[in-house]
């Protein structure tokens, strides 16, 4: 089967077994060169782009946004214009037949693939008939459209609807007529589309035109849903474009909005929101509960005084003008020396074999808007403060923008968790399988001490360190939580 290329769901990282598929960006028929974009796939963690292996046209797309395809399934088919179908269906069987299923996420109803077929238009979509019965005798001027570039469900619907696609202004990938700039120009002329291809705004939904925001299809989608304006979010996605994240960040805002308006209107807002869980809190989930049940968890807890630390972290910012070292920062160099110092908790545990590390690869948690991420500073052991600080910042800014390399954000021998910058005094943190604990940070805050029988003041910090009681005692533990005090509050010594 000379000339015909698959695309499979590719294998990021030893733990990935599945993707979902984010979102398209081509359709079936386009003519593709190497190195094109094809699709974004999530996996529990980030969103990675898979580009066209060879240059030809688009012959298959055989998931839809929002399938989670097994890693190994075919996604796409590229061949020639002139490969015979019979040819490629011919091998889509032949992979079908020793490939595992696929699932479909409890989400909301994403648009699949473009068909190859047009189906005949129903009643309610008649040629030259909108809402209404509006005719749109206005829209069907222009002369031949064949030539005009437009998405296969873009072109069925100005058939079914008498619009000729020349009067249609273009706004998809390489200039193409989409969907929604059907809708757009329907609207714009006082006509929408009923479903199954309009899915309309709800009546809470701001009526400012957001036809024209860059957005993903999932994003414009759940907006729709939601009732939330693209012109009211925030733009993280790729080239700028709004994301489902993005989305999902102004829902709570528009349903204040909405439930406002409805008390106005003398209506009960509704006060329930069901939302299936995305893949990454599904995995976060599966992992901490697993975390939980078989790594019998204890807890050793010590305060440590600050003073002399954020001395030296003033000093690091004001000596070298790129530093912007935070106390965190300081945290993950400190525990590298002290897991130098205890080896014994510098481990992972599959459950029959310890690994004991050399060096101190810390793991840092990242909040994001749909869990949370732990990047991982490599070799903390051998690395500056300024140095770590800086490579913590790059990490968490790729962590929120979704393009950390998989290698980035799995394995690790240690993780810290802080949420002293919430003001949170102490907490205990689940461990982070296979790792062996996990320190978890509070705020530092100014308390009474006494030093030699005189009362003063300092600034103090809870650390409390979760460990898998399986490979950690409780004495050991209490010698790292030791070593690690010890460089807390003397920092020269692990700045040498």
């Amino acid at each position: 089967m000379s000339g015909i290329n698959t695309v499979t769901m590719p294998k990021w990282g030893m733990e990935m077994v599945e993707g979902e598929i984010a979102e398209w960006h081509v359709s079936e028929g386009d003519s593709i060169v190497e190195g094109d974009d094809l699709l974004d796939v999530e996996t529990s963690k980030i969103v990675n782009t898979v580009t066209a292996p060879a240059s030809g046209v688009v012959r298959r797309l055989l998931g839809a946004v929002g399938e989670i395809v097994a890693v190994g399934k075919t996604l796409a088919v590229i061949a020639p214009a002139d490969v015979p179908d019979d040819e490629i269906e011919r091998l889509l069987a032949g992979a079908a037949a020793s490939a595992p299923e696929n699932k479909r996420v409890d989400a909301p109803a994403a648009e699949p693939p473009q068909p190859r077929s047009a189906p005949a238009a129903t009643p309610e979509q008649a040629p030259g008939k909108v809402s209404g019965g509006a005719s749109a005798a206005g829209l069907s001027g222009g002369g031949d459209d064949s030539g005009v570039a437009a998405t296969p469900v873009a072109r069925r619907v100005a058939r079914a609807q008498g619009i000729n696609l020349n009067q249609v202004p273009a706004s998809g990938r390489h200039g193409r007529v989409t969907l929604a700039d059907i809708e757009a120009i329907l609207e714009a002329n006082g006509r929408h589309l009923e479903k199954p291809h309009s899915s309309a705004r709800p009546e809470m939904r701001s009526q400012r035109d957001d036809s024209k925001v860059s957005a993903t299809p999932v994003a414009r989608r759940l907006a729709r849903e939601l009732g939330v304006n693209l012109l009211d979010c925030r733009r993280s996605g790729r080239h700028g474009r709004v994301s489902k994240a993005d989305v999902e960040a102004a829902a709570p805002r528009a349903s204040v909005d909405s439930g406002a308006a409805g008390r106005a209107d003398g209506q009960s807002p509704s006060r329930v929101e069901s939302r299936s869980l995305s893949g990454m809190r599904r995995t976060i989930a599966a992992r901490l509960q697993g975390s939980k049940r078989d790594a019998p968890h204890f807890r050793v807890q010590v305060d440590v005084e600050v003073d002399a630390l954020l001395a030296v972290r003033e000093e690091l910012n004001r000596r070298y003008s790129e530093a912007k070292v935070s106390l965190n920062d300081l945290l993950v160099k400190a525990s590298a020396c002290a897991l130098v110092a205890v080896p014994g908790v510098n481990v992972q545990f599959d459950g029959e074999t310890v690994q004991r590390f050399g060096d101190a690869d810390i793991a840092v948690a990242v909040a994001l808007d749909d869990g949370l991420i732990t990047p991982i500073v490599r070799g903390a052991n051998h690395k500056g403060v300024v140095a770590i600080s800086n490579e913590v910042r790059d990490l968490a800014t790729r962590a929120r923008l979704g393009t950390l390399r998989p290698e980035e954000f799995q394995g690790g021998s240690f993780s810290i968790s802080n949420l002293g910058m919430f003001g949170v005094d102490r907490f205990d943190a689940i461990i982070n399988a296979p790792q062996g604990a996990i320190l978890a940070v509070g705020a530092a805050e100014q308390k009474p001490v006494v030093r030699q029988g005189e009362l003063a003041v300092a600034t103090v910090l809870t650390l409390t360190l979760s460990s898998d009681h399986r490979i950690i005692d409780g004495a050991l533990a209490a010698r790292f939580l030791s070593a690690l005090r010890g460089f807390l509050e003397t920092p020269a010594t692990m700045l040498a």
